[in-house]
């Protein structure tokens, strides 16, 4: 009897021991205390052997100047949505994600009016730290659709994969002759 009571409590130690992580996935945690920390009030919780946090942005830009084109300043509105993860180890950032979808109009008018293009972005990124914690040392990689720029005469289309060695996959524009088809674009 004695036997069979000990066989009974140290197979039940095995199986409280093996569900000991699984009871604390979705404690929450405090991301402030995490290296390096995330703002007050972010959403972090226990994963397994992780921390993960969670955030969500969406950004609005209204007739904002944009950057200069051989043809003049140009001028964005639209939204820049965003949801980012980040996974902690051992307190310290090991690697995150982000995905993102841009949506916007461009033109040469600071108020919108005249000719547009329409601007899509959909991609992802991810970041490796090899030292875990210390940003400087992230590697990222990048995929998707980067921009579609689509007006009345054409399209300019930056897609692929981007590693962090710098070499890309894909279709890469922006040569001069592209900022000069944007710039026809943009004109109409």
């Amino acid at each position: 009897m004695t036997r069979r009571i000990l066989t009974a409590l140290s197979g039940l130690a095995v199986m409280l021991a093996a569900l000991a992580p699984i009871a604390n996935a979705g404690s929450p945690v405090d991301g402030t205390t995490l290296t390096p920390p995330v703002l007050p009030g972010t959403p972090c919780e226990a994963d397994g052997r992780w921390v993960r946090c969670d955030t969500s942005s969406i950004t609005t830009i209204t007739n904002s100047p944009a950057f200069e084109l051989p043809c003049g300043m140009f001028y964005e509105t639209g939204t820049d949505d965003r949801h980012a993860t980040r996974w902690y180890e051992d307190g310290l950032l090991h690697h995150r994600s982000v995905q993102a979808q841009y949506r916007a109009t461009w033109s040469l008018s600071p108020t919108g009016d005249g000719p547009t293009v329409t601007v899509h972005g959909d991609w992802n990124w991810w970041v490796r730290f090899p030292t875990p914690g210390d940003e400087s040392t992230q590697e990222i990689t990048s995929h998707g659709n980067g921009l579609l720029i689509i007006g009345s005469k054409g399209e300019i289309r930056d897609t692929g994969i981007w590693y962090p060695d710098g070499s890309h996959h894909g279709l890469a524009p922006f040569s001069d002759s592209d900022m000069e088809l944007l710039c026809e674009l943009l004109q109409g």
